[in-house]
């Protein structure tokens, strides 16, 4: 069962869990902040500008070359998005090797990983301006991805319309539009912004024999980094749960681009978040819902009536919405929401089948076991329920979901509210 053991420094937050059971150790550093407009992009960008280069490693291939004499410890950077927070990361996985004195080569890592993140200066590494230039090309690129995967592109801008108006309606990436005007001073500005406010979550999994005395050390070193977070506070947790429509209207948007087929993405407001007791019946219910293969609207949409090419749901954790996506001929849009209203009427007079509930449960259990299993998704789930204010664990998501009754599912199934269809029709019909 894992269990994280938390030194608080300030804003800055040590968690260590030892896992005898792994044999690399996971380090990550996570850095979360509000969104806003003014900066979305420039945030975006940082993770991908640091592995750059710092001053004292000023390129990619000095990067590189640290990394092999840590025995080939990978590192990584990622800009995520929970809500209406960005989260920051650098990460490294340190292998365990024989014969190594692990705890010097932990800590050689570590040096790394923190440098990573805060060994920067105006014109030099990843600020220097032809850096810069690389990298806002790069980030194009990575815009015009998400734009490209209409799939994707449909949830997110069902997401955006549900939550307009708020830092959670913001794109992870940014805007084009920004990255075009970005000039280095401005970004490594935004950086320094970033240290200067964000809330610093340090993580180490992995094999140890002192916890303690580890968290400790990772203390010392960020104090070395950001000596005045020490003073810091905690930030206060954000509710990015979105409105149920008694407090605002039902919005239905059609657009169109070039596509094989149309994007029919439906977001319920459950007013349910990761902290709430009723978010393990959420899940089951969503579970039963259109969360698996065996679940009502992939065998009533895509199986039985082969209305659709594929039909999920889904529940974001952080602003309680529940949404449904699928990919559909245009022509079948109103048969597809027909039968998605009836099955969700089946759930709400408790119409679930023995075998419905227990493949869902049966499946959600596995699907947090194999969590457990991974490092990185330990170390993901904890930092998203400091977010979200709440102290679940994995291990207790499946000894929750053991819990819930169907009845549970169906008071859950009833306050959902639909609060956006976004339907991303292909030109000349959307058909396959």
């Amino acid at each position: 069962m894992e269990s994280f053991q938390t030194l608080d420094r300030g804003r800055c937050h040590v968690h260590v869990m030892a896992h005898p059971a792994f044999r690399t150790r996971e380090v990550s550093l996570r850095f979360h902040l509000r969104m806003s407009r003014d900066r979305v992009t420039e945030v975006a960008m940082l993770p991908s500008v640091w592995l750059n280069g710092t001053r004292k490693l000023p390129s990619y291939r000095q990067i590189a070359l640290a990394t092999d004499d840590l025995y080939g410890t990978y590192v990584r950077s990622a800009i995520g998005k929970r809500g209406g927070y960005h989260i920051l990361e650098i990460g490294a996985n340190v292998p365990d090797v024989p014969g190594e004195e692990n705890g010097p080569l932990l800590d050689r890592a570590l040096d790394l990983a923190l440098s990573l993140a805060f060994d920067h200066a105006l014109g030099m590494g990843g600020f220097a301006p032809q850096a810069v230039e690389r990298e806002k090309e790069l980030h194009r690129r990575r815009i015009r991805a998400a734009l490209d995967d209409k799939a994707a592109y449909a949830l997110q801008r069902c997401h955006q319309i549900a939550c307009q108006g708020t830092p959670a309606g913001l794109p992870r990436l940014g805007f084009q539009e920004d990255v075009d005007a970005l000039l280095p001073d401005r970004l490594h500005d935004v950086y320094r912004q970033v240290l200067d406010e964000a809330e610093v979550h340090a993580y180490v999994v992995g094999p140890s024999r002192d916890t303690a005395g580890l968290a400790d050390r990772v203390a010392e070193k960020l104090a070395a980094w950001l000596p005045h977070a020490r003073t810091g506070h905690r930030s206060a947790t954000v509710s990015d749960v979105v409105a149920a429509p008694a407090t605002r209207a039902f919005e239905e948007i059609t657009e169109q681009q070039d596509a094989n087929q149309t994007q029919f993405d439906l977001a319920f407001a459950s007013g349910i978040h990761l902290a709430d007791p009723k978010y393990p019946a959420l899940v089951m219910m969503n579970g039963v819902f259109g969360g698996f293969a065996h679940s009502k609207l992939f065998m009533h949409i895509r199986e039985r009536k082969s209305l659709a090419y594929s039909v999920w749901s889904f529940v974001d954790a952080a602003t309680g919405l529940l949404t449904v996506y699928a990919g559909i001929s245009a022509d079948k849009r109103e048969e597809v929401r027909d039968i998605l209203g009836a099955e969700l009427e089946a759930i709400r007079r408790g119409e679930i089948s023995p075998d419905e509930w227990q493949e869902t449960r049966a499946s959600l259990r596995n699907q947090y076991q194999q969590m457990m299993d991974q490092p990185a998704m330990l170390i993901a789930w904890h930092h998203h329920a400091v977010l979200a204010g709440s102290n679940l664990t994995l291990a207790d998501m499946v000894e929750k979901v053991g819990e819930v009754r169907p009845e549970d599912a169906a008071e859950v199934a009833l306050a959902l509210r639909p609060v956006c269809l976004y339907v991303l029709e292909g030109r000349g019909g959307g058909g396959a």
